[in-house]
Order: structure tokens, then C-alpha cells, then sequence
């Protein structure tokens, strides 16, 4: 797996000999109770837990030394999902059994109760998100209200849809190791927030997934220009597509859809093009002399990825931001 402990940055550390504390302290991060046994005695027991969190989304490295089961039940406010190196984790959910190693990642919805048998030696890396914004995500891609909780299969593959979840996770270590231990600012909050609800919703299959594919009326010409003016009025506002559904009296799904056929673009897409051309205004009013940074104007408009904005910027202006700062 390519997204490492040690690329968490400025994490909340838990390092200790003690099970219990190790135990506790885990809780703590994550808001729920959960079981911890040491099975094994290969190894002595040291945890080394690492975790960060912004806008509803966390990530945890963990590793224990010998072999560990956890355990948890429900009730429990996340979604997780989970990858792992240096072994294999058994996997009982409910009575349905899996195995997670490095080809296949394991995500829970905590329905039911779980157990979890890490081999010695092993690391996990666990992303959490709150299950209230998948609910919110989730329903700005459907015409209709939830019927019942949402529930993903198992097995997450990082050679097929895992892949876009591990590219939103790298983006989320890169936006929190750029924006340092402020954390990131809310515009970018949320576009990290999107690009990873997006990911799992997308990429990975779960009980709504044919009904998101599924084609859809296209909403009047109206609620396409009532959201353009918004987003043109206030492009530095975090919005969400949810945001904007809302606004304009239609699901996310069919916003979707209208701005597809009407614009050729997505809704987000349309607001990441606004909020480059307030990065180029910004850029030619700003004096270098004074300490103005690129990244800095950069991530003040929700882009976390100085080379992809340096591209973007050069193919919609022609120049380097660079270029267009020193003029």
C-alpha cells in the first residue's frame, strides 16, 4: 500500500506497553468502544497508533507487535475502511468471514457485531468517516430518501474500485501535510470531504449502487442557471453538491445530470473552474515584493496539489501562476 504511517503528519501519538491504555486512548480518537485481546506472545506488546482527523473524516495507523483480537458492536457512528500490511487480518461481520492482507482491503458498517484477528506484526490503516455524511452524500445522488442504512460488501480491492479511495486518501495525507497542524481551511475541508465520499460511494459497491447508476429526468434549464449564479457570486464558499442540490430543489443525482447535459461538466467541476479563474484574479493583484506564495493563493481556493494546479492554471491562462504573479 502506498499511503504509509509515517505520511500522517502531525498525529495524535499513542505509543505504549500497556494494553489497556493502548485500548482506551484508541477510544478516545474514535468516539467508540471497542474490545482488545493479546492472543500471541511472538512479540512484546508495543502499540504505535497514529491518528488525524478533519471534517468528519479520520485516519489511523495502527500495529501492535504479536497477534491481537478486537472486537466491536453496535451502535457505532462510522464508516471504516481498512488496509493492511505485514499480514493478514481475519474478518468475522456478523457471521460473514473475509480475509484482509495486502490485495484486499476490508470496509465495516458496524450493523452487526465484529471481531478482528490481526496476525503479529501487522499494520492497519483505517479510514473513518462519519456515517452521517455518507447518509448526506448519499442522498444528493438518489431521487429518493434512504430506505435503510447503507451497506457495503466487504471486500475492497485497491487494483479495482479501492484504487479511487487510496487516491483519495493520498490527497487527504498530502492536503493535511501541506496545511500543516492548523489544518486545512473550510473550502478545502470540504472538497477533501467530497473526493473521498465520492470514492467509497462510487467506487465502492454497496446496497444503492444500481439505484445511483440508474438514469434519471433531467431537471428544468432553470436549476442549472439558479446554481451557476450562486457559485458565481461566491466561489470561495466551501460548497458541497449537497449545497447545491439544495438550493436549487433538486437531488444531487439529477444536478448532476442537468449540468452534464446543459454545461458539459459536473457541478464541482464547474465550481473547481470558478474557483481557479478567482485564483488568477487573486495572482495579478497580489504583489510578490509583500511575501505572496503561489501555494498559498493555492490552497486558499481548495486546490491541495501544487502540480495540478500549476497545469490546470497553464492550460486555462496560458501561463504559470508563477508567471502571472511577477506581472
Amino acid at each position: 500500500m502506498a499511503v504509509l504511517a509515517a505520511d500522517i503528519p502531525d498525529p495524535a501519538l499513542i505509543h505504549t506497553d500497556d494494553p489497556y491504555e493502548a485500548r482506551v486512548r484508541t477510544q478516545e480518537f474514535l468516539g467508540c468502544a471497542h474490545r482488545m485481546t493479546v492472543l500471541g506472545r511472538e512479540a512484546p506488546f508495543l502499540a504505535d497508533v497514529r491518528y488525524r482527523s478533519v471534517h468528519g473524516l479520520g485516519l489511523m495507523s495502527s500495529t501492535y507487535g504479536p497477534a491481537v483480537e478486537i472486537g466491536c458492536s453496535p451502535p457505532i457512528d462510522l464508516v471504516t475502511v481498512n488496509f493492511v500490511q505485514g499480514g493478514e487480518m481475519l474478518v468475522d461481520d456478523g457471521g460473514r468471514t473475509a480475509v484482509a492482507d495486502a490485495a484486499h482491503g476490508a470496509v465495516f458498517c458496524f450493523h452487526e457485531e465484529l471481531t478482528m484477528r490481526w496476525a503479529p506484526g501487522l499494520r492497519q490503516l483505517m479510514l473513518t468517516v462519519d456515517k452521517r455524511l455518507v447518509d448526506r452524500h448519499l442522498r444528493t445522488l438518489l431521487d429518493t430518501p434512504l430506505r435503510s442504512p447503507v451497506r457495503f460488501t466487504g471486500a475492497v480491492r485497491p487494483a479495482g474500485g479501492g484504487q479511487a479511495i487510496l487516491a483519495a486518501v493520498r490527497t487527504m495525507v498530502r492536503a493535511l501535510q501541506l496545511c500543516g497542524p492548523a489544518g486545512p481551511a473550510p473550502v478545502l475541508a470540504s472538497e477533501l470531504e467530497h473526493g473521498v465520499l465520492t470514492a467509497l460511494l462510487l467506487g465502492q459497491r454497496h446496497n444503492y449502487t444500481d439505484a445511483i447508476f440508474a438514469a434519471r429526468t433531467l431537471p428544468a434549464p432553470r436549476a442549472v442557471r439558479r446554481v451557476v449564479e450562486l457559485v458565481d457570486a461566491a466561489p470561495e464558499k466551501p460548497w458541497t453538491v449537497a449545497d447545491l442540490a439544495s438550493f436549487a430543489g433538486v437531488s444531487g443525482r439529477s444536478l448532476h445530470a442537468a449540468f452534464r447535459g446543459q454545461l458539459g461538466t459536473s457541478p464541482m467541476s464547474y465550481v473547481r473552474r470558478r474557483r481557479l479563474e478567482r485564483a488568477h484574479e487573486e495572482l495579478l493583484d497580489l504583489d510578490p515584493a509583500r511575501g505572496t506564495r503561489v501555494i498559498d493563493v493555492a490552497l486558499r481556493n481548495g486546490f491541495t496539489h501544487t502540480g495540478r494546479f500549476a497545469a490546470a492554471y497553464r492550460a486555462r491562462f496560458g501561463e504559470s501562476p508563477s508567471a502571472t504573479l511577477r506581472r
